[in-house]
């Protein structure tokens, strides 16, 4: 079982939809203390091994986690970071003139196409998937990747329309495999 969190909330998803991706954006004082409320649900999952991004708002996120479970092995993976908004990283959303979750559309400003991160998060679960069987995994990430991660478990998209998942800050998704 993978329980997949989201971080919690940060300034710009609070401000508008900020296109934050890699830049290093912490949790605002309503993430950290979503960030404690699931840390708090999840605090009797025995879990195996942790995967997070190594962004601040993900760190962060866990921190809050570990609290509860000490001894708990964490592994950071670049593959887990949020997709990279290229030349428009830190600009409102509202920027966007083309449908930015769309695989069929040529994507602009030099950021990541979707095929693209859609790879890198296959590549991660390719990786670790055959040596977690009957593990219990906590992944600690951001909303692009939890979108892809919900395509791989789910099959992607008849219409390369990856808009119609949406994962809110301090959610928490699980998949079985």
């Amino acid at each position: 079982m993978i329980y997949f969190v989201r971080h919690g909330q940060t300034n710009d998803n609070a401000n508008g939809n900020i296109l934050t991706g890699h830049n290093e954006t912490p949790l605002n004082e309503n993430g950290v203390n979503q960030a404690k409320e699931i840390a708090k649900e999840l605090k009797e999952i025995k879990f195996d091994v942790c995967y997070c991004s190594p962004l601040l708002r993900a760190r962060q996120t866990l921190k809050e986690m570990l609290a509860f479970h000490k001894s708990l092995h964490v592994v950071f993976d670049d593959r887990l970071k949020e997709r990279d908004y290229g030349e428009i990283t830190g600009k409102p959303a509202s920027i966007c003139e083309f449908r930015r979750w769309n695989a069929n559309d040529e994507i602009p400003y030099q950021m990541e196409s979707i095929p693209q991160m859609f790879e890198r998060v296959k590549s991660f679960y390719d990786e670790i998937l055959p040596r977690l069987q009957n593990k219990t995994v906590l992944i600690v990430a951001h909303s692009g990747v939890g979108r892809m991660s919900h395509f791989y478990f789910n099959g992607k998209p008849k219409d390369n329309d990856y808009s119609n998942f949406i994962l809110d800050n301090a959610k928490i998704i699980n998949f079985n495999w």
